[in-house]
């Protein structure tokens, strides 16, 4: 009993030191990393006691609701990527996690707490903050934020990364979304990326690029660059590929097919400027 109220007292003392008084219902959370921004999202789950529906949303449309009480995750639901709504996982420490490594890897992220409708339906045992934060390791969810020199120096990937192309932007731009994407140079076949399934295939990737080029001889020359070139998947689970090219390198990058709206968007923005 002495552990149990010590443990209590601790709990109500963490809840005062970290509140914050707000005028509204909604939360902006402006940290400049994902991590970061996943991490106060969980403080503010951890410091929830009372029965609350917190929405998380970012710029990009991605969103999620969970049902909270006694600082656990209830349950998920209304689960939407770029705007569309998707199938809500089971609600699990390990699709929390992934779920909401996904939206805060937006820009924009906010949090807005509601109460229930019925209070008597949100359940107060769910899952602890501390299993989501631990899911965070061991999927390596943040491992190129964490890691951002872990580019593999295939060839010449220092002259890659200094390039100003709409190929190298894209390549760069494209870690907010996957950490499984590549970029080659055509004059030299420079290759940079982070180690995954692109630069340990590169036997395919350089059957695609052969593909892509007698692509354009076959066109002579008639597609302008820059061009994107989108392999979509016709199942939401499988994953798609999505390429950049421009006349001086391609950039590669496979993502789940949901992502098809960011990466769409990411290349708007990218060809407006």
């Amino acid at each position: 009993m002495v552990m149990e109220q010590s443990d209590i007292l601790s709990r109500l003392t963490d809840i005062v030191d970290n509140t914050v008084a707000r005028g509204d219902q909604s939360i902006h959370l402006n940290h400049t990393s994902t991590e970061a921004r996943c991490l106060a999202a969980i403080e503010i789950v951890h410091a929830t006691i009372l029965p609350r529906m917190i929405q998380i949303s970012n710029d990009e449309e991605d969103a999620v609701t969970l049902s909270v009480n006694n600082g656990r995750v209830a349950s998920m639901s209304d689960t939407a990527m770029d705007g569309v709504q998707s199938n809500t996982p089971e609600t699990t420490a390990e699709h929390v996690a992934q779920i909401l490594a996904m939206i805060c890897s937006g820009t924009g992220l906010k949090l807005h707490s509601t109460p229930p409708d019925n209070t008597d339906e949100v359940a107060a045992t769910g899952i602890p903050t501390s299993e989501i934060e631990g899911a965070f390791d061991v999927m390596e969810l943040f491992h190129d934020e964490a890691a951002p020199d872990a580019d593999t120096a295939l060839d010449k990937p220092a002259v890659l990364n200094e390039a100003c192309g709409l190929a190298a932007s894209f390549h760069s731009e494209a870690k907010k979304i996957t950490d499984q994407r590549i970029l080659i140079g055509h004059d030299d076949t420079a290759v940079a990326g982070p180690d995954g399934v692109l630069t340990q295939n590169l036997d395919a990737v350089g059957q695609l690029m052969d593909d892509l080029a007698t692509w354009d001889a076959e066109n002579g020359g008639q597609e302008a660059s820059p061009q994107l070139v989108i392999l979509r998947s016709c199942r939401e689970e499988t994953p798609s590929l999505t390429i950049c090219r421009d006349i001086d390198a391609t950039a590669m990058v496979v993502h789940h097919t949901r992502r098809l709206g960011a990466v769409v968007q990411m290349w708007k923005s990218l060809t407006a400027k």
